[in-house]
């Protein structure tokens, strides 16, 4: 998320064999999948997982049509992930082409960390060139360029990795009380390095991160559902802009 071949369809390693799940790196451009219903996951995903820590502006780009469930950002959820809320720049574009354009121009900007971007649907103007373009900015700036894709059947382009990300079973606390929210990462494809991996992965109140969950089993049927990331515009430290 060399070359663009197929997603890989090997057999997952048990967990136990299994190195921690990897970090989405600098310089390169990276896909996470997943279906509406597990939106908020990808999202929390792309947050704990990216080079998001530390400085360097971080735009967050998307239409504001198509999305039937939108993921809105919060300054305190920010700011439990480590990330200053002052540092993000959220852009609405009219439609998805000025979405490419906007994020392939942030992400050869100075200063900037990650380039963030959010579709819905097939999503026809990505294609292999679009991709590429994204790619070549990524490694001459070394922005990360994470793409989250809902609803959206994998095709090939020329990201360094491509994720799938579903929300998990919770495993049950002391008492029987409820659990920490869970995230289940799949890797469906690593350019240059092997593919197949599939991670569970726990939240950390602590630490503000996802972690592996060590092999714990989780609790039956029970799903925690992730809290939708709210905006209160102006008051969270987050800056909108709207693109014609």
């Amino acid at each position: 998320m060399a070359g663009n071949g197929p997603i890989s369809g090997a057999r997952p390693a048990a967990p136990e064999a299994q190195a921690s799940c990897p970090a989405l790196e600098q310089g390169h451009l990276h896909e996470i999948h997943s279906q509406t219903e597990d939106r908020a996951a990808a999202l929390a995903f792309a947050l704990t997982h990216g080079p998001l820590a530390g400085s360097g502006a971080i735009f967050a780009l998307r239409t504001p049509r198509r999305q039937r469930l939108p993921t809105l950002f919060s300054g305190d959820g920010l700011a439990l992930l480590g990330i200053q809320p002052g540092r993000l720049t959220i852009v609405e574009t009219r439609t998805e082409v000025d979405m490419l354009r906007a994020g392939l121009e942030a992400a050869r900007c100075p200063g900037v960390a990650a380039v963030l971007m959010e579709s819905e649907g097939r999503f026809a103007d990505y294609d292999l060139t679009a991709s590429r373009r994204l790619v070549l900015a990524a490694e001459a700036s070394g922005v990360c360029i994470i793409l989250l894709r809902g609803d959206a059947e994998p095709r090939s382009s020329g990201a360094q990795t491509r994720w799938t990300i579903r929300s998990a079973p919770s495993v049950a606390l002391e008492a029987d009380a409820p659990g920490w929210p869970a995230i289940e990462a799949e890797l469906l494809r690593c350019r240059g390095g092997p593919a197949g991996g599939r991670w569970r992965l726990t939240w950390d109140s602590e630490g503000g991160c996802f972690r592996d969950a060590d092999g714990q089993a989780p609790l039956p049927g029970t799903v925690v559902p992730f809290s939708r990331l709210r905006t209160d515009a102006g008051d969270d430290g987050t800056e909108q802009r709207q693109v014609a």
